[in-house]
């Protein structure tokens, strides 16, 4: 879909709900949302949006494609994970739960998670909408954002990563992201222990996903309608860019979801600085368990996957090198390893530019609501 979004291309399903839409030239919100070109250009990295906490919460389900007939499902089909996570002197602290989306299937309905797969299409659809294919649609429902693309152009982003999908897949991983559920419980304090926000909330991952009926599969046209949080969150400006094609063309997922965090989490990047973090509760952090305290003979395992993941790092001149220590309990055993990254001058240059965005953004935000 190469024009904006209009009343007249709007989805079938959506025409009636909707009175009015404003395409990023007419909403301030998301005029900041799409500011990116400039800073785009001069590093030469796709540029897209993350979502300040939300995103690096572990919502997804990591290397099992799980689809599991209704009749055999387990008596309980929620993941329950703790968040815990600290954000530019914010901690945020809390429960999550992934409930599956219900799809259907041929004979025998299907419950399937978010996993993986899903990660990558949320990503590659919020980069279209950083890249402008994002409007406000209002009508029966509110005001609500919405992403607007067609098959193809959704294809080609996950293509431009080295990721590929084909017309079905891509339709699957949609409809899960709008069936499955997520619920959240947290609390944000601030470094002097002051309460800054104690949330509540259950929602899909994306709240609504429209098809047009038109011809040729891969032109469909599609509308993606935001959930409360990433909508929220646009609207107060808590989102930073980061680079969508250094962090998302690996073949790894921990390397894609590692490399995505350090450009969240390493603000301060210098040569002189070290970045660390443990095995445990990085892998919980990832998804790969749910809680530290299941982590059972599956340690050694995990080192292997983090030793291929520092690899992939290496090779895409993020980290110069990386050292690890051993963690051992009172008996002598190895319980955990401890990580210490140090970056490249490139990627300190990277989080340099990204910073200077911020900082640009906030700014333009500020004028924005004192005017």
């Amino acid at each position: 879909m190469n024009t904006n979004l209009s009343l007249a291309n709007l989805p079938d399903s959506l025409k009636s709900d909707v009175s009015a839409i404003s395409d990023v030239r007419e909403v301030e919100q998301l005029t900041l949302f799409v500011d990116n070109t400039a800073t785009e250009l001069k590093v030469g990295n796709s540029i897209s949006n993350s979502f300040h906490a939300y995103d690096l919460w572990s919502r997804f389900m990591r290397n099992n494609r799980k689809h599991v007939r209704v009749s055999e499902s387990p008596s309980k089909v929620i993941v329950d994970r703790d968040i815990s996570e600290r954000i530019e002197g914010v901690t945020y602290g809390g429960q999550l739960g992934i409930s599956p989306a219900l799809l259907r299937g041929e004979k025998e309905d299907l419950l399937a998670w978010p996993g993986d797969r899903e990660e990558k299409v949320e990503r590659a659809l919020i980069r279209l909408a950083s890249q402008g294919k994002i409007a406000k649609i209002s009508g029966k429902m509110g005001s609500r954002y919405a992403v607007y693309f067609t098959f193809s152009e959704l294809i080609q982003e996950l293509k431009s990563v080295n990721q590929s999908l084909n017309h079905s897949e891509l339709k699957e991983s949609l409809l899960i992201l709008k069936g499955a559920e997520l619920s959240l419980t947290y609390k944000a304090v601030s470094q002097d222990g002051e309460l800054l926000e104690s949330n509540q909330t259950i929602m899909n991952y994306l709240s609504a996903i429209h098809f047009s009926t038109g011809r040729g599969r891969s032109n469909v046209r599609c509308v993606a309608v935001l959930n409360e949080l990433m909508s929220q969150q646009i609207e107060s400006v808590e989102y930073k860019s980061y680079y969508y094609n250094r962090t998302q063309s690996f073949k790894r997922s921990l390397s894609i979801w590692l490399s995505f965090r350090l450009y969240r989490m390493f603000r301060y990047a210098s040569p002189s600085h070290t970045h660390h973090f443990t095995l445990v509760k990085t892998m919980v952090k990832f998804g790969s368990l749910d809680s530290d305290k299941d982590v059972g003979d599956r340690l050694v395992g995990f080192r292997r996957d983090m030793t291929t993941t520092m690899k992939d790092l290496k090779s895409a001149e993020i980290i110069k090198d990386y050292n690890v220590q051993n963690i051992k309990d009172d008996d002598g055993s190895i319980v955990d390893y401890k990580y210490t990254l140090y970056p490249t001058d490139k990627f300190c240059a990277e989080i340099i530019e990204l910073n200077k965005h911020k900082v640009k953004i906030d700014a333009k935000a500020k004028k924005i609501s004192v005017e």
